[in-house]
């Protein structure tokens, strides 16, 4: 066994050292206030209240529309590989579409959990940050092949028969069931510590406490100082919110799961007492966090919350709210008599008598209903000014929300493009978050897996352009090893936007009607693969294959008319400057290659009369 490292007193500086540190942090910026109010406990001393008053919880419907926006269900990612040289292109594609296909089915296995844990780790971004973990998980089963286990008999002499039998080695194991695990780590249980940077890859260590029981914990392989974990502190907390009465108990052993990114160890500490149980090399931090605003005055790794800035806006929102109903409440209807207008018989029947009763009365005028205080316009104008400042700082457009905009047609279109490029740069945000953690994830089966995983394949994008479509192969089922994905070449791995929400389908469905419109209106421009892409980037449509695709039918477009302007002109036409290849070129019905396409229409006899 490998010879601890660190000792436990200096881990023990560093986790107090970082646990003050982040308490600094999350008092600063009121982060468990946040909490409370995301649950709706949004009134100081709520609970010892004894009404509950006016709450509109803004804050919730907030977050609610940003993850139906940003967050989806299933994303769909494509992988592009990068060869080296030219000759290796059809290979790297197929590598690609392999790794697209094991991805995307990974993504989508039921006990993954992928779409809940991108979630709360996207929820709690708005109060702290979002941390993802992914890792390697298996059954391990012992080797029916394995030599036997090593006994203290086969190594030493003159022991007790309880030490004779004492396995000193066991045996290997074998995985089974291997699998990819994607874990939320909750930001309250995460610290950093040592060289605080912005960036998480580039501070001293990093880590989260979680708590397990002991037993588990002394069942493990490979763990150390079992006689320190024995006398370790069994935990019963009960732990207690400030928001509500409501308890709920955390049992077991706290222990600390760090990667120390000095000496890139992945370590397992426990707290009480401060002790190294487990300790292993490691080569990427599988760790991947997501903020959305960072500190100016610290460079450090904890963020701004985005739900600080919606606090004051939430609060007028309530007070408001609560004042308009306290108003109503209060003041019920009154009237006044003018005396000796009205005998006591009929002030009588007008007190107590039925709703529509007569009255008389001496003089006109002689009962008249009392005002309640008017509490103007002011108040109620306060209700929309304090939703629409929660509505902009948040970034959050009325077509999100289901409402109608109140502006005139000119401004809301300007205010809704301007909440568009805040909406996309989040998404690219999200975006790059998204493609990190799909990219460890085949990092991960490409370093741990042994045995086969199945893989759902599809028809690439963007191929089998005249060819007929195999229906057996649009969802096909291969058995691949991890051998298969360790080839040379380098990937980069997309999320397919119209994958992200409905509303941003329906952004990249008009963005590819608008190119193709284009596409149509300027034929000439398909011809020059800078000019399709400028056209693209400037449209705002991204799809490469796509592209690409357009690209070999205008081309096929082109060289069919150039084949009618052949047969129009006739025998008297010039010689074909290629010296005959074009005929034989123009007898393919599908060219291999645009660049063949091309060269075929420079070959053509029309291009060659318009040269002479």
């Amino acid at each position: 066994m490998a010879k601890q490292l660190v000792e436990d007193s200096i881990w023990s500086q560093r986790l107090t050292a970082a646990d003050k540190y982040y308490k600094e942090w999350e008092s600063l910026f009121k982060c468990e206030i946040l909490d409370k109010y995301y649950e709706g406990f949004q009134w100081k001393s709520q609970s010892e209240l004894k009404y509950n008053p006016y709450t509109i919880n803004k804050i919730y419907e907030t977050i609610q529309i940003k993850i139906s926006s940003f967050i989806p269900t299933f994303p769909k990612f494509t992988v592009s590989s990068k060869p080296s040289n030219e000759d290796q292109l059809e290979a790297a594609s197929a590598s690609a579409n392999l790794k697209s296909d094991l991805l995307n089915t990974q993504i989508q296995e039921q006990r993954l959990n992928f779409a809940e844990e991108m979630e709360q780790a996207f929820k709690d971004s708005f109060f702290r940050f979002g941390i993802i973990e992914v890792g390697y998980e298996a059954d391990w089963i012992i080797n029916p092949n394995a030599p036997r286990p090593l006994l203290g008999a086969d190594v030493q002499q003159n022991l007790s028969p309880e030490r004779r039998r004492r396995i000193m080695e066991e045996p290997p194991e074998l995985p089974q069931n291997e699998r990819v695990f994607i874990k939320h780590v909750p930001a309250k249980t995460f610290r950093v510590g040592g060289m605080d940077h912005k960036y998480l890859n580039r501070c001293g260590w990093v880590g989260y406490y979680d708590y397990v029981n002991k037993d588990d914990l002394l069942s493990l392989p490979k763990i150390m100082n079992k006689d320190k974990i024995q006398s370790a502190d069994f935990r019963d907390e009960e732990q207690e919110r400030k928001s509500t009465t409501e308890k709920y108990e955390t049992s077991g052993i706290k222990i600390w799961r760090i990667w120390d990114l000095r000496s890139m160890m992945r370590l397992l500490i426990v707290d009480s007492p401060c002790v190294t149980v487990f300790q292993r090399k490691f080569e990427r931090l599988p760790l991947f966090d997501l903020r959305t605003d960072k500190r100016l005055q610290i460079a450090g790794f904890y963020p701004i919350p985005p739900a600080f800035h919606w606090l004051s806006p939430q609060d007028e929102y309530n007070e408001t709210r609560e004042m308009l109903r306290t108003h109503r409440r209060r003041f019920i209807r009154k009237f006044q008599i003018r005396e000796g207008m009205i005998d006591d018989e009929e002030l009588e029947k007008f007190e107590t008598g039925p709703d529509g009763a007569m009255v008389k009365v001496k003089q006109d005028g002689a009962i008249k209903p009392i005002d309640n205080a008017d509490l103007g316009n002011s108040l109620t104008e306060s209700i929309q000014t304090s939703a629409d400042d929660l509505n902009r700082i948040s970034g959050t457009s009325d077509e999100s929300r289901g409402v109608a905009d109140r502006t005139t047609a000119t401004q809301a279109t300007i205010v809704n493009q301007r909440t568009a490029l805040r909406e996309t740069k989040d998404r690219d945000r999200i975006v790059k978050w998204y493609c990190e953690i799909g990219r460890e994830i085949l990092l991960v089966i490409k370093d741990n897996f042994t045995g086969q995983t199945v893989v759902k394949l599809t028809s690439p994008e963007g191929e089998g352009f005249g060819q007929s479509v195999n229906p057996q192969s649009v969802a096909a089922w291969k058995f691949i090893k991890a051998d298969d994905l360790k080839d040379s070449y380098d990937f980069r791995i997309d999320v397919d936007l119209s994958t992200m929400s409905q509303a941003a389908a329906q952004d990249e469905k008009q963005k590819l009607f608008e190119f193709t419109a284009f596409l149509q209106q300027n034929p000439y421009v398909a011809f020059s693969p800078y000019l399709v892409r400028e056209a693209a980037v400037r449209i705002g449509y991204r799809n490469e294959k796509a592209i690409a695709e357009f690209q070999q039918m205008a081309l096929l477009m082109e060289l069919a008319r150039m084949q009618q302007l052949k047969g129009a002109l006739g025998p008297q036409q010039a010689p074909d400057p290629a010296g005959g290849n074009s005929q034989q070129m123009l007898q393919q019905a599908t060219p291999p290659a645009q660049e063949q396409i091309r060269q075929q229409l420079q070959n053509m006899p029309f291009n060659g009369a318009q040269q002479q």
